[in-house]
């Protein structure tokens, strides 16, 4: 599946901005249009009802027939726009006396006041009035089509300078954006200059606005996360290197010697020894890959609530042969009942590192005792053992990686972090303290994996 195509934040932010800002103006034009059309048609009706009045008063003066000459005389050359008749009702007949120049005049029956007609297949509005004798009558009227093109003048007078402004205001609104997003492209500069293998935070000095700064505070956060991973990692793998050269040296060493022994007996010793090496760098080899498939990157989603005891019991009697070869007395109680939120696999792999360790350190003829014990909805899993034990000063040090404790066993180091981890991913705690007492007085190592409550819990 290809990915999707990169867009420009700008563009679209011009694009957006601009969009919104023509479509409030053309609004905003439309509701003066609408209004000025409202006022025109008001003002012309208005000098309607100011010519009519003028008329009237003319021909009720008795100013006609010089009204009539007058009109015939210059109304070629001076044309009104606006159509007007005078009619006039005397001797109970009624005829129209004068008719403004080019109109052919109205139809007669027109009400007084204002009113809409078709005439010669146009739209027109008329006014019409009379005198208290209601001897003259005055008709005056326009065509919609002259009101029409006043308001489409008005609003073209208000669109053009818009539709001229427009493409000035979609340039003011780019260098708006683009200046506003110069810190994103200078975050981003900052970003593509990081060296791969010398990351450092982003430098914090520099102002960037309320918006961005959460991004550059992440990505410091992540620059530090990664870095700290690959320091993990260059460290383990030291730490791994050196574990593995010197196992080799020995088995080295030890394929030399039988090679050069000349008795059955050196040799054979020489040969029991390359495999009890080859036995350790094995079991090292498969902390490693265990150590591995436990990293946080792995981690998927919650697991659901499982009962601890039949796990804790299953490892246990995996392990009892090793216990008796070493003669050592593994007790083991675990009650059911007790559900923790933990993937199966990593519980398995926490009791059996947990076990194995005491095994491997608490020396021939130990007691270890492995506890599932629940506490309200908390679980804790406690392997203990009357073994040498470990000083409390250097308790906090075993869950790191190759770290043992101050008496030599044939363990690797590996087993306490790798509880430590699965710890970590399932919200569990390691505590190591005192274990079981000893004949001297003192006391072995407990190590305890604390497990919180799980909805699963009665």
């Amino acid at each position: 599946m290809n990915p999707p195509a990169p867009y420009s934040l700008r563009r679209r932010l011009v694009w957006l901005l601009t969009s919104a800002v023509a479509v409030v103006w053309l609004l905003a034009a439309l509701a003066v249009y609408q209004r000025a059309h409202h006022e025109a048609d008001e003002m012309l009706d208005a000098q309607l009802t100011q010519l009519a009045d003028t008329l009237l008063a003319i021909v009720a003066g008795g100013e006609v027939e010089h009204f009539v000459k007058e009109l015939r005389k210059h109304g070629h050359r001076y044309p009104v726009p606006i159509a007007f008749e005078v009619w006039l009702s005397e001797d109970g007949e009624t005829r129209r006396l004068v008719t403004s120049p080019g109109h052919s005049g109205f139809e007669t029956g027109i009400t007084a006041g204002f009113s809409e007609h078709q005439h010669l297949g146009a739209h027109w509005r008329l006014y019409a009035v009379q005198d208290d004798d209601a001897e003259y009558r005055v008709v005056v009227g326009e065509a919609h089509a002259a009101r029409e093109g006043l308001a489409r003048e008005m609003g073209l007078s208000l669109l053009l300078p818009a539709t001229l402004a427009l493409p000035l205001m979609a340039l003011a609104v780019w260098w708006g954006v683009g200046r506003s997003l110069r810190p994103v492209d200078g975050l981003a500069r900052q970003v593509g200059a990081l060296d791969a293998q010398a990351l450092a935070p982003l430098d914090e000095s520099a102002a960037l606005p309320s918006e961005i700064a959460p991004l550059r505070v992440a990505l410091n956060a992540l620059i530090r996360r990664v870095t700290e991973a690959f320091e993990n990692e260059r460290r383990f793998t030291a730490d791994a290197a050196h574990e593995l050269r010197t196992p080799l040296a020995a088995l080295k060493v030890q394929a030399q010697v039988a090679l050069r022994a000349q008795a059955d007996d050196s040799r054979q010793h020489a040969l029991a020894q390359v495999i009890a090496g080859v036995d350790r760098m094995t079991h090292l080899v498969e902390q490693l890959l265990t150590l591995a498939r436990v990293d946080p990157a792995s981690q998927g989603s919650t697991p659901p609530p499982l009962d601890a005891a039949a796990i804790v019991a299953a490892v246990c009697a995996e392990l009892l042969p090793h216990a008796q070869h070493r003669g050592q007395t593994l007790v083991v109680d675990a009650a059911p009942g007790c559900t923790v939120a933990v993937t199966a696999a990593w519980l398995q792999v926490a009791v059996r590192n947990l076990v194995d360790n005491a095994l491997r350190y608490a020396g021939a003829g130990a007691r270890i005792e492995v506890r599932l014990v629940r506490s309200g909805s908390a679980c804790a899993i406690t392997v203990a053992d009357n073994g040498p034990g470990v000083a409390a000063s250097l308790r906090s040090q075993l869950s790191a990686r190759f770290v043992r404790g101050e008496i030599e066993g044939d363990g690797c180091g590996l087993g306490l972090s790798i509880v430590a981890r699965i710890a970590a991913l399932s919200h569990a705690q390691l505590e190591l303290g005192d274990g079981l007492p000893r004949a001297d007085g003192g006391h072995g190592l407990a190590a305890t994996l604390r497990f919180g409550g799980t909805s699963g819990q009665a």
